[in-house]
């Protein structure tokens, strides 16, 4: 059997200033009672600090044992089960039962911490964790039927082909649409209005095209800026050669 010290670390001899996760007493060492003063020392931690203890140790367990995390795991486990059996059998009228109490719940407490870790399944029955796995799986076909059924409505206004704009037009065709923003009806209204100009530019970019070639969203981006009194450098200003076409009103209406 190993030296119980391979899975702890203990605390030099007379040193007074020890790390704050080192066992052991100050002088005299025990190293066969390293299991009792690894739980000792937890039982002096906060919940909080249950992880960094644990991986404290097998730090120093791993520089001998490396690649062994599953049995510094068992054995910590282990010594906390046992120690949890060994009071609950004690006398519930000893004048000590309260004090064995109260070590058994810092032991639970951390007994849960290690379930929390645990990716060999020795905590709990493979049939537990099955069955968590399936709950997870159900979770997860539900969401895909609703992500599903957003993507159907997403993409049911998506076409097979795009419009084309003539090689050399999309500045004309810019020009064009600047100009239905700025349309009114005859009682003052706008033709058509949005809170922001994304709505145009994605519309260009996802049903147009310029020749051959997509219409990036950038690209159209930068003909609509938010602001147009305030452009950005990245801005494409439409010549006034390109403003090829005037809409203007129809004056029999």
């Amino acid at each position: 059997m190993p030296n119980n010290s391979l899975y702890f670390k203990f605390r030099n001899p007379f040193d007074f200033s020890p790390h704050r996760y080192e066992i052991g007493n100050a002088i005299i060492q025990n190293k066969e009672l390293a299991d009792n003063f690894f739980l000792k020392k937890l039982y002096d931690l906060e919940e909080e600090e249950y992880g960094p203890y644990y991986y404290f140790h097998l730090d120093y367990f791993s520089i001998n044992l490396p690649d062994q995390e599953e049995r510094y795991f068992n054995h910590a486990s282990d010594i906390v089960i046992n120690r949890i059996d060994h009071y609950k059998k004690k006398d519930p009228f000893s004048s000590s039962y309260p004090t064995h109490m109260a070590s058994v719940k810092k032991l639970e407490a951390f007994l849960s911490f290690l379930k929390s870790i645990d990716r060999w399944h020795k905590l709990e029955p493979i049939e537990s964790v099955v069955a968590e796995k399936n709950r997870e799986i159900d979770r997860l076909n539900a969401r895909i039927e609703i992500l599903e059924v957003q993507l159907k409505e997403a993409t049911k206004y998506d076409v097979s082909e795009k419009i084309v704009l003539s090689k050399g037009s999309i500045a004309a065709f810019m020009d064009v649409v600047h100009q239905i923003q700025d349309l009114k009806l005859p009682n003052g209204n706008k033709l058509a209005r949005s809170q922001g100009q994304s709505p145009w530019y994605k519309m260009i970019a996802k049903y147009f095209k310029h020749g051959d070639k997509d219409i990036s969203i950038d690209t159209a981006h930068n003909y609509f800026p938010a602001n147009k009194d305030d452009k950005p450098a990245k801005y494409i200003n439409i010549d006034e050669d390109d403003k090829l076409f005037k809409i203007v009103p129809n004056d029999k209406k």
